[in-house]
């Protein structure tokens, strides 16, 4: 297995792992509700606490940089499968095979 193979193997894994959790109900439900709670303190945040804003704005932005990661993570796997599938040394017959199995 050459060092390519090898690294697209890991990407494809980690976009499968990224997609695994991304696709959790119980993942989903902690972000939306993370989300509205950071939301809900933002406005209730006085209008004079500037640094309670800012804080909150950071934590917003984190959450949405978190969710962007792991969706870029399953991005890059599902590209490194497209990869892999075109460094394998078989027919079109065998491939056509592998992916209906």
């Amino acid at each position: 297995m050459t060092d390519k193979t090898s690294r697209l193997r890991v990407a494809s894994q980690r976009g499968a792992d990224a997609r695994l959790v991304l696709d959790n109900p119980a993942y989903q439900a902690a972000m939306q509700a993370i989300q509205q709670q950071v939301v809900t303190a933002w406005a209730d945040c006085s209008v004079r606490d500037m640094e309670g804003q800012k804080l909150l704005l950071q934590l917003h932005k984190l959450t949405k940089k978190f969710e962007g990661l792991l969706s870029g993570m399953v991005e890059t796997g599902v590209l490194a499968q497209l990869d892999l599938d075109a460094e394998r040394d078989e027919s079109k017959a065998q491939k056509l095979f592998r992916r209906v199995l």
